[in-house]
């Protein structure tokens, strides 16, 4: 981030702050570039665990902003600016897997931290892909509402209640759509657990 956005976030307080959304409401260019840098890598990577893929996670994201951008006068603040951001991504994820019934699977390889390379443990990042590779697996065969349940919950490790704002949904559905992926998961991947 530059010095002079930086100064700008001090000055402004940034996407926590109560004025912020008057500002995004009043067209201020700079708190959308704000926002877009505050919520980028939390957007692509919601978008990413349920696609499964760069690309697609990519244009989901940029969907997603773009969906904000034009839409952010409707925002009614009935629920956090950042609830209601994921909302829409998850939204966007879940109609792009109906409409895209071949997407291709990615495996969580890529998503181990980059600092176990192979060489430096061969065997220890042999298997954690593989056992990432085989969790990718097993979470996308999950029905849509339960994947993007689980994927807020385990991965971005939102509460029940946030997931429930975020989904459109009650906060007992939330935690039934878990239960079910997990009981669905440990069923995949029972000689993993």
């Amino acid at each position: 981030m530059s010095h002079d956005m930086s100064e700008s976030r001090a000055e402004h307080g940034g996407a926590s702050s109560p004025d912020f959304v008057e500002r995004l409401q009043a067209g201020d260019e700079l708190a959308f570039e704000e926002l877009v840098e505050e919520y980028r890598e939390r957007v692509y990577r919601v978008a990413w665990r349920i696609l499964r893929d760069d690309e697609d996670a990519e244009d989901a994201a940029q969907e997603a902003f773009i969906k904000v951008y034009r839409n952010i006068q409707r925002f009614e603040r009935r629920s956090s600016l950042y609830t209601w951001i994921y909302r829409i991504t998850v939204n966007i994820a879940l109609n792009k897997l109906k409409r895209d019934k071949f997407r291709r699977m990615v495996s969580l390889g890529d998503m181990i931290r980059r600092d176990e390379s192979p060489r430096s443990n061969p065997a220890r990042a042999a298997m954690g892909s593989e056992i990432a590779r085989r969790i990718g697996e097993a979470v996308s065969t999950l029905p849509e509402k339960q994947r993007a349940v689980f994927t807020l919950k385990f991965y971005e490790e939102l509460s029940h209640r946030e997931i429930a704002e975020i989904v459109g949904c009650s906060e007992g559905t939330s935690k039934a759509n878990y239960f079910h992926a997990i009981r669905k998961l440990r069923k995949l991947l029972g000689d993993l657990v």
